[in-house]
């Protein structure tokens, strides 16, 4: 989508990076997120409303251009710990073909992993955040597939998916800051390569 600032955010702010919390912020990044009562209550729904209009200006280069003064560093997914709150919520956004509308959107509230599989994945050149400022080079390890359940904010029903390679890595990563989780605890801290033969590299 081509975003209209004027009719397309489903709040009246636009996004910023001083919505931001880092990760030399503890207090919010490094505590667990609650789960939330639906329906959601104003200030939560404002939450959610937030994520998904930082994630798709972010997306957008005709509005995020790089010489703007407050550039947005794209975002696949963000999670409310993120922005501020401890609420077990996140948006995650898959631009694979704007032209041809092929994009998916996922606004999870109360998400959490209820299988995995034992087989590894990770990103070749290693996972970034918003909340993480310094550089940490490494491969992150994580579960090539995994089953997630939860409250899909834009069909107001629970659903229940299984993810794999790309899609489970990016909720893999979002619903472990609502766990006050960062990908670089990941890293192996003697070796940021190590692998194994057997992980699947993407």
């Amino acid at each position: 989508m081509k975003l209209d600032i004027k009719k397309d955010l489903l709040q009246s702010q636009l996004p910023t990076n001083k919505w931001l919390w880092k990760d030399n912020q503890p207090e919010i990044i490094r505590n667990s997120s609650l789960d939330v009562e639906l329906p959601l209550s104003k200030e939560n729904d404002l939450v959610m409303r937030k994520l998904i209009d930082f994630v798709r200006y972010s997306q957008d280069p005709d509005l995020n251009k790089k010489e703007n003064e407050d550039y947005l560093r794209p975002a696949v997914g963000l999670a409310a710990p993120q922005i501020g709150s401890n609420t077990n919520m996140f948006f995650a956004r898959f631009e694979w073909d704007v032209e041809n509308d092929d994009v998916e959107e996922y606004a999870i509230i109360n998400g959490k992993i209820t299988a995995n599989s034992d087989q590894i994945t990770y990103l070749s050149d290693g996972e970034g955040c918003l909340s993480v400022d310094k550089d940490h080079k490494g491969l992150v390890p994580r579960s090539y597939k995994i089953q997630v359940e939860g409250y899909d904010w834009f069909k107001q029903e629970y659903i229940e998916l299984t993810l794999r390679g790309y899609h489970a890595i990016v909720f893999q990563h979002e619903l472990e800051h609502n766990q006050g989780k960062l990908y670089y605890d990941r890293i192996n801290k003697e070796d940021p390569h190590y692998n194994e033969e057997s992980w699947i590299v993407i």
